[in-house]
Parts: structure tokens; sequence; C-alpha cells
């Protein structure tokens, strides 16, 4: 074997293994995928996981100066895809240089500058991630033909939040709860990871829940799946349930979301 062939060997099962990784953390997604058209399922799950690590790299490391360094190193590969030479494995696999890979690039390095912060309020918090947010929408609306209207940019931003609600509330920002749910329940930041926090986490599931735009709105089949699984993570959230999403459910939620794309084009 050549150590080209060496090296396709690698990068296809690196590939393998970051949609793994994006399957373990959205195993619902894959119920959508069973409904996207064949002529474009290969992009599903590469850009699954792309995004999967666009957000792990803005949002989910463990201080600011790895997050300056992962989400700068990810504005060059989105030039360097616009250029026609990525080097990621997922990139190089997606190789579609025609895509707005320029807008891609300034959202994440917007990301890269940006503080860690607590949001005052739930439009500051959709704020704060709309540079990537309305990015990854038009990105997204290029690779699968679909509208990347305000809709998709707004579905986008709360996928984003909700998945940081998930897993940070015990982080530097809290997760992003903004700061007018601490003072509507008598917390201070450092209660949100306690059981304390526990009514201000649901409050704040709850508003991203509303949040959310609603079904069916212009977008790929994609992101609609996304936003209706978004919506019942969120939902059972605000609730107080933290459960993954019962096989049947994400099933009916996939097909409706499909439904949805066949009748409105």
């Amino acid at each position: 074997m050549t150590s080209t062939e060496h090296g396709h060997r690698d990068d296809a099962q690196a590939v393998v293994a970051f949609i793994a990784k994006w399957r373990a953390r959205e195993p619902e997604m894959a119920f959508a995928e069973v409904f996207c058209p064949r002529t474009v399922r290969a992009r599903f799950g590469l850009w699954g996981a792309l995004v999967f690590e666009w957000r792990e790299a803005a949002f989910e490391l463990s201080d600011a100066r790895p997050t300056e360094v992962k989400c700068s190193w990810w504005a060059d590969e989105s030039l360097r895809c616009a250029q026609d030479a990525p080097r990621h494995p997922l990139t190089v696999a997606l190789s579609m240089p025609g895509l707005p890979w320029h807008a891609l690039a300034r959202g994440l390095s917007a990301m890269a500058d940006a503080e860690p912060s607590r949001p005052v309020d739930r439009e500051a918090a959709l704020a704060s991630v709309a540079p990537l947010a309305d990015a990854v929408a038009m990105v997204e609306g290029a690779l699968f033909d679909a509208p990347s209207a305000e809709d998709a940019k707004r579905a986008v931003a709360v996928h984003l939040l909700g998945e940081r609600l998930r897993i940070g509330l015990m982080a530097a920002d809290g997760g992003r709860v903004p700061l007018s749910l601490l003072a509507r329940h008598g917390l201070r930041a450092q209660d949100l990871s306690g059981p304390q926090g526990e009514p201000a986490a649901c409050d704040w599931a709850r508003e991203l829940a509303a949040a959310l735009p609603s079904q069916p709105f212009d977008a790929a089949l994609y992101r609609r799946a996304c936003g209706a699984f978004d919506g019942w993570h969120l939902r059972e959230r605000a609730a107080g349930r933290t459960r993954r999403m019962p096989s049947l459910r994400a099933l009916t939620l996939a097909w409706r979301s499909a439904r949805q794309a066949t009748r409105t084009g």
C-alpha cells in the first residue's frame, strides 16, 4: 500500500470516528438521516460532525485560550475550503469550495475573539452566538440547496444555546443562563451548578424552546429535524427531566420534518 493509499484509509477512518462522536451526542439525528434524499445523504453525517466540531471549539473547551486557538484554526480551515485546499478529514470528504466558507470563517473568528459571558436576557444570549449561528445557517442552506432564512438562523442559535445548557452549567459562563433568570430566582452565579439552580435552568430551557421558530419553517431537512428534536429536549428540560429521546418519538419527529420539507419544497 502506498503512502497516499495509507493517507486515504486513515482519513476515511477518521471521518467515521468524527461522525460517531457526533451521533453519540445527538443519536436522534440518525432517524432524520433516513429521510434525507439519497443525492445528498452522504453530506448529512459529514455536516453533523462538522457542526459538532465547531460547537465544541466555540463552547465546550476548558477556558478561553483553547477556544481561541481552536476557533482560529477552524476559521483558517474554512478559508482553505474556499480555496479548495482543506486539511481536516471532514472538510476533505465534503470538498465543496463553492459554499459560503468566508462567512463561516468570519463567524468562527468572532467566536475566537469573544469573551465567555453571562448574557442579560434571552435576546442577548441569542445575539452572542449569532455570528456563528448565521454563518452555519448560510453554509447549511447552500450545502443542501435550501433557504437560509431568519428562522433557520434562529433555530441554529437556539441549538447552540440548548447544547450549552446541556453541558455547561458548571462552566464559567454558567451554561449561558441569563442574568435576568438569576435575579428572578435570587441566585448567585455559583448556585447554577447545584440543586438550587435547577429552577433557573428549567426556566432557561423553557425560554429557549419558546424562541424556536414554529414548524414548519424554511430550512433544510437537517435543520427542521434538529429544531424539532431541540424543542423536545428543551421542553423535557423545562419540566425537570433529562432523558434520551425514545426511538419512536425520534422517528415520528423526523418523519414530520421530512413531510414538511416535501410540502413546502
